[in-house]
């Protein structure tokens, strides 16, 4: 927000409202009636003054006479205060298990259902340049099995995990001798999955309105910049 206050161009009836309001606004509030009857004008005459400064109206202008915020913070939407929660309340720790499971790894592969797998692509991307691992995005499922080695990290990430299957992915892991990992946005008590290890971003859950589709994948891009981050700073521990 951008205010451009010209006191400059004030005539000396406007000077004088101004100084007098500027005194005035140090021991008490007025509105605007009150400003008017103590400086002798009208209410119309104060609203014209305080936008011929640059004040939007009144209140505005008496907020920054008396050093106050001109705005107050508007209140966040669901999702942004959803997002503020889990940077309020991230356990680094689960960043910095995640980056030793890379780096332990040999081969890592990553899978997501649906528009998760675009975070995947992105985790592709960002793993390639920092670790020299053979990083491995599967674009289906199907592919998957074929693909697992002894000394294998598979990464399958999700944002609830209601509408995917699981189990088949982490038992070849398991006949394989490979690592199996599901990272979840959301909190879904509903979800057991033998022998499987899942790691939990947040308590919350998105609208229930919102399809699969539509929800957000922010916190899963947050996490994995703090992965990359982690796996970085290890890289540079070592040289």
């Amino acid at each position: 927000m951008t205010i451009r206050i010209q006191l400059n161009h004030l005539n000396d009836l406007e000077v004088t409202i101004h100084n007098i309001l500027s005194e005035e606004s140090k021991t008490k509030a007025l509105t605007i009636t009150e400003a008017a009857a103590l400086t002798g004008v009208s209410p119309s005459k104060i609203s014209k003054f305080v936008k011929k400064i640059g004040f939007s109206g009144y209140k505005e202008y008496f907020r920054f006479i008396t050093g106050k915020e001109l705005v107050k913070q508007k209140k966040m939407s669901t999702e942004f205060s959803r997002i503020k929660d889990f940077m309020e309340n991230f356990d680094p720790s689960t960043a910095t298990y995640l980056a030793e499971l890379i780096s332990t790894y040999d081969k890592i592969i990553l899978f997501g259902y649906g528009p998760t797998n675009i975070c995947m692509e992105y985790f592709e991307y960002k793993l390639t340049y920092t670790v020299e691992k053979h990083v491995i995005r599967a674009t289906e499922a199907s592919m998957i099995p074929g693909l697992l080695t002894e000394n294998t990290l598979l990464l399958i990430f999700s944002v609830a995990g209601k509408f995917a299957q699981f189990d088949s992915l982490f038992e070849e892991a398991n006949r394989q001798q490979a690592k199996a990992l599901l990272v979840i946005e959301e909190l879904n008590s509903n979800l057991l999955l033998d022998n499987a290890e899942i790691i939990y971003l947040t308590k919350s859950q998105q609208a229930d309105h919102l399809a699969s589709h539509e929800k957000t994948r922010t916190i899963l891009f947050i996490f994995i910049e703090e992965v990359i981050r982690e796996l970085s700073k290890q890289t540079k521990r070592e040289t």
